[in-house]
C-alpha cells in the first residue's frame, strides 16, 4: 500500500472520528440548551468568566458611548487577520483615540469549526495572533457572543476580505480588502457576492484584476490605490534552523490540490530529502492546514525526521523573510508578495496552461528569476543562491511598476478609511 493511500485512509478515519466528536458535541449542546434556554454555549461560557465578561462589557460600553466611530473587521479564516492588522495599528498611530476597532469572527458558521470545542481552539489561535501583533484580544468577539450583549457599538465602517453571507450588520461604509496582492486568473473581477462601496487596491495595471485594466470601464464602487498593507505587518522573525549556516529555501505551494499532487508525483518529496546542502521550509497554505487535508498529513509524515526540513502552515510568510534565501511556488500571490517585500529570488514551477492569464502569472512572466520543472530545481537553486537578492535599485523599480503605493501602504490605507468616515460625517 502506498504511503499516499495510507494518508488518504488516515484522513478518512479522521473524518469518522471528527463526525463522532461533532455528534458528541451536538448532544452536549442539546443538553446545555435545556438549561440555557435561548442563550448560546459561547455566551454562557463568556458569562461564567465574570471578570473577563465585565472587561468585555466595559470595552463595548466605551465603544458605544465615548467612541462612536467604531470600525468592524469581519472574518472567518484565521490568517485573514494579517491583512487588516497593519491598517488597525496604523490607525492607532495616526489617529490615537479616534477610532475603536472590533475583530468580529463568523467562524462558527464554518462546519469544520462550529460553536463547540473546535471554536475554542480557534479563538485561542485568533487571540494569540492578535497578541503577537501587539493588539488587545479584548477587541475580538464571536458574532454569537456579541449578539448576547445588550450594549452594541455604532458601526461607522465595515471592512472584510471574504464572503460572509450570515453577516447582516447595519454599516454605512463598506470596504473590500483583497487578501492577495496579485489576483489569479479565476479572480478576473472583484467578487460579486460581497457588499462594498470601496476597494483598497494593492496593485496597478496590468498586475490587478483583469476587469480593472481598462480605463473605459465604469464601476459602482470607488477604488483607492493604497498599495499592499500586509507587507508592513510587524511579526517576529522565525528561525527554523537557528544553528545552521546552510541557505534556507521556502516551498510555498498554492491551495490548488491538483498542482500539489502533480508536484508529489514529479518527485518534490525526494527533492527535499536528497538535497541536504540546503534547509527547506515547506510552507503549506493555511487553509490546507485548517481543513486537515490528507495531503497535508502525507507531506508531514513523509518529511518527518529530517533535520534539514521543517513543515509550517499557520505562520505568516513575512516571518521567514530574514532567514530565507529563495522561494519556490507554483502560482497565486505568494511569489509576488515574497519578492516585492524581501527582494529575494523566486522560482516558479511549470504548471498547466489552464492556470495562465492572471495578474499573478503576469508578474511571474515579467519578474520570475526562474520557471522550471522540479527536475531542474537543484541547478536553479545553486545559481540563484549564488546571485543573492535583488539590488535596492532593482527592487525599487519592480515595486514602482507593480504596486499602487510603494511606501507606508498601511498608513495610506488608514488615511483612506479616515477620509471615508470624514466624508460621511
Amino acid at each position: 500500500m502506498s504511503s499516499l493511500l495510507k494518508a488518504w485512509l488516515k484522513y478518512q478515519q479522521a473524518h469518522v472520528g471528527s463526525y463522532i466528536h461533532r455528534s458528541k458535541e451536538y448532544f452536549v449542546n442539546k443538553s446545555l440548551k435545556l438549561g440555557l434556554g435561548q442563550e448560546s454555549f459561547l455566551s454562557f461560557l463568556d458569562r461564567t468568566h465574570p471578570g473577563l465578561h465585565e472587561e468585555r462589557k466595559k470595552r463595548l460600553f466605551y465603544l458605544s458611548q465615548r467612541l462612536p466611530n467604531t470600525i468592524v473587521f469581519t472574518f472567518r479564516t484565521l490568517h485573514f487577520i494579517d491583512w487588516f492588522a497593519p491598517i488597525h495599528l496604523a490607525l492607532e498611530r495616526l489617529f490615537p483615540g479616534k477610532f475603536g476597532v472590533i475583530y468580529l469572527d463568523y467562524a462558527t458558521t464554518l462546519r469544520r469549526i462550529g460553536s463547540g470545542l473546535e471554536y475554542l481552539r480557534y479563538r485561542e489561535q485568533v487571540q494569540s495572533r492578535l497578541l503577537s501583533m501587539g493588539i488587545d484580544p479584548l477587541n475580538h468577539f464571536s458574532h454569537e457572543e456579541l449578539s448576547s450583549y445588550q450594549i452594541r457599538p455604532k458601526w461607522i465602517l465595515g471592512i472584510t476580505t471574504e464572503t460572509i453571507r450570515q453577516e447582516n450588520l447595519d454599516i454605512p461604509i463598506r470596504v473590500y480588502l483583497p487578501h492577495y496582492c496579485l489576483p489569479k486568473t479565476i479572480d478576473h473581477s472583484l467578487p460579486k457576492n460581497i457588499d462594498f462601496q470601496h476597494v483598497l487596491l494593492p496593485t496597478r495595471p496590468p498586475y490587478t484584476y483583469e476587469s480593472l485594466n481598462s480605463n473605459t470601464t465604469s464601476f459602482k464602487f470607488e477604488l483607492h490605490h493604497v498599495g499592499y498593507p500586509k507587507e508592513l505587518l510587524r511579526v517576529p522573525q522565525i528561525k527554523c534552523f537557528p544553528n545552521s549556516i546552510k541557505p534556507v529555501v521556502i516551498y510555498a505551494p498554492s491551495l490548488e490540490i491538483r498542482l500539489l499532487m502533480d508536484a508529489i508525483k514529479n518527485g518534490i518529496i525526494d527533492f527535499f530529502r536528497n538535497n541536504t546542502q540546503w534547509n527547506f521550509v515547506v510552507k503549506l497554505h493555511p487553509s490546507l492546514e485548517s481543513r486537515r487535508h490528507y495531503i497535508s498529513t502525507y507531506i508531514k509524515d513523509e518529511l518527518s525526521g529530517y533535520n534539514h526540513i521543517s513543515v509550517d502552515a499557520l505562520s505568516n510568510i513575512n516571518s521567514l523573510n530574514d532567514e530565507a534565501s529563495v522561494l519556490i511556488t507554483d502560482f497565486g500571490s505568494t511569489g509576488g508578495e515574497f519578492s516585492l517585500k524581501s527582494g529575494k529570488r523566486v522560482i516558479f514551477l511549470q504548471i498547466p496552461k489552464r492556470f495562465e492569464g492572471g495578474a499573478d502569472l503576469k508578474f511571474r512572466d515579467d519578474y520570475a528569476d526562474a520557471v522550471c520543472p522540479i527536475s531542474e530545481l537543484p541547478q536553479m537553486l545553486e545559481k540563484l543562491i549564488s546571485l543573492g537578492p535583488l539590488s535596492n535599485e532593482e527592487l525599487t523599480r519592480m515595486r514602482t511598476k507593480v504596486l499602487n503605493c510603494t511606501a507606508k501602504s498601511d498608513e495610506q490605507a488608514a488615511k483612506t478609511l479616515n477620509q471615508l468616515i470624514l466624508n460621511l460625517n
